[in-house]
């Protein structure tokens, strides 16, 4: 036993090789836990919108006018349907993963 004073380089390798596998399975987890904290961001904020927007119609008398508007450089899409006992109010939108997304409300 020469040189027993730290590492040999096999060692190195070794422990650079474990830490490489663990990077590579836990980055691409990350960032899909990431984007889907966003969307359901997004998803709650549009549940939101979609509840204030349908209180200003029910409480405030204003009409049933399907919109356009941006929040937060969102870009949302309110449309109104009514059938004969009920109106149905929807909010689309498109995510993080560029997938149409929606949320409708039934109001009496």
């Amino acid at each position: 036993m020469r040189n027993c004073k730290g590492f040999s380089f096999a060692e190195t390798i070794a422990a650079f090789s474990m830490w490489s596998i663990i990077a590579t399975m836990l980055i691409p987890q990350v960032v899909l836990l990431t984007q889907e904290k966003i969307n359901t961001q997004q998803s709650i904020k549009a549940y939101k919108i979609l509840y204030e927007k349908t209180q200003q119609v029910v409480y405030n008398e204003m009409p049933m006018a399907d919109e356009e508007f941006v929040v937060d450089n969102e870009h949302y899409s309110l449309t109104w349907e009514e059938d004969n006992e009920y109106s149905k109010a929807c909010l689309h939108w498109t995510n993080e993963f560029q997938k149409s997304k929606s949320v409708c409300f039934l109001l009496p």
